[in-house]
């Protein structure tokens, strides 16, 4: 079946490399940004090594639940003409449905979790299982999954093929490589950012005016529908009610949330229904919103690529965006790092006096002070940092872009 058959007019890179290997039967680790077609690379040869007829020939696991039903959604479109059948199996949900669809299913896309359940039980059988695919993985291992996914690989057939897939190679998932695949192939594509039509920007501040700032930003921006992200669930909780407080309407989204919440939260934001979401990276992973006009990053990821898959929710199908990171100066070193290695064009936001606004902490503490700030050091400074070992100067000064 060719690509063109699939809908797909031109291969991306991840397919063009991949789907070669895949067909001529090599485990495979891919590594791709988000929205890189990752899912028609592995879908495609996946769907051509199937036959018609036998129940469970492909196994697919997901971090969460609507990633497997975003996933199990294209895989039929894939195997439409085939006449294949696919089931998605997950927690949260009747169980009778899904064993009854693992009866007369070719593929099966899950959760670990209701992968394991439904084995234990003896409705997920395993023998005809040859194609074992890992997608997300590296969110599957931050998100605590990996001892699940191991037991389930362990009932599987030893004669297989394993693909991994992944947006980000974390030293922990160098682990779950060698455990899983066999001399794989690896692939990894650059990350690309349309700095044509994405403007990136920073700010600098004291971490206890970050929150007044992006009260400040989302009055001077008024983005018409925003991502805000954050490191921590903690921080995505307080951040999205005291944003609320003072009238701006956020929804927060996490791992930690129910499943019927997290696709109530994700429907609403598709719709139009809510335009703020505060986020952490887990719950954001692989879920296509196509318009967002803003990313604010509120806190600074450590990892380099984590930056680039949040700015990449923005400046989608052919639309601008801003990309908008609030630096403390713990965030300094990190951000440094991902301007140079990405050799990407950061201008400065000047924002002039803030008035301190409160913040309830997690905690339930209250900064009820009020009192005006006045960011400190000389603004739009544009020096070359690449002569300046440390980037910066002393004191607080912020941050120096190139």
């Amino acid at each position: 079946m060719s690509i063109g058959a699939m809908g797909l007019k031109e291969p991306t890179r991840i397919q063009s490399e991949a789907i070669p290997l895949i067909k001529c039967g090599h485990d495979v680790i891919g590594q791709s940004e988000t929205g890189s077609g990752k899912t028609a690379a592995f879908g495609i040869p996946l769907v051509e090594k199937v036959t018609k007829g036998k129940p469970g020939q492909a196994l697919i696991l997901l971090p969460t639940r609507e990633l497997a039903l975003q996933i199990s959604e294209s895989l039929a479109k894939y195997s439409a003409a085939k006449g294949l059948r696919v089931v998605c199996v997950y927690g949260g949900a009747a169980m009778g449905p899904q064993i009854s669809g693992l009866r007369r299913s070719e593929i099966i896309v899950g959760t670990p979790g209701r992968v394991l359940d439904l084995m234990g039980q003896g409705h997920l059988r395993t023998e005809n299982i040859h194609t074992f695919v890992l997608d997300e993985a590296d969110k599957m291992v931050d998100m605590g999954f990996i001892d699940d996914v191991a037991e389930i690989a362990e009932h599987l057939p030893e004669e297989k093929q394993t693909l991994l897939f992944a947006a980000t190679m974390p030293e922990g998932l160098e682990e779950v490589i060698s455990r899983f695949t066999k001399d794989p192939k690896k692939i990894r594509t650059e990350i690309k950012v349309k700095e044509d039509l994405l403007e990136q920007y920073y700010c600098n501040v004291e971490r206890k005016m970050r929150f007044s700032l992006l009260v400040r930003l989302f009055k001077d921006e008024a983005p018409k529908t925003a991502i805000v992200f954050c490191n921590s669930r903690r921080e995505v909780e307080s951040l999205a009610k005291n944003l609320n407080k003072v009238g701006i309407a956020a929804v927060a989204i996490h791992g930690g949330l129910s499943q019927s919440r997290r696709e109530s939260v994700i429907d609403s934001f598709h719709r139009g229904r809510i335009n703020v979401l505060v986020a952490t990276d887990v719950a954001a992973r692989g879920l296509d919103f196509k318009s967002v006009s803003h990313v604010f990053n509120y806190s600074i990821p450590k990892n380099s690529e984590d930056y680039v898959n949040r700015i990449g929710r923005t400046a989608r199908a052919g639309e601008r965006g801003k990309a908008i990171s609030l630096l403390t100066v713990d965030d300094y070193g990190f951000f440094r790092r991902i301007v140079n290695l990405y050799d990407f064009n950061v201008q400065e936001i000047e924002y002039g006096e803030l008035e301190r606004l409160p913040f309830m902490s997690s905690a339930g503490k209250t900064n009820e002070r009020r009192e005006r700030y006045h960011p400190r050091g000389p603004r739009r400074e544009n020096r070359d940092f690449s002569a300046r070992p440390s980037g910066f100067s002393n004191g607080y000064q912020g941050f120096m872009h190139r």
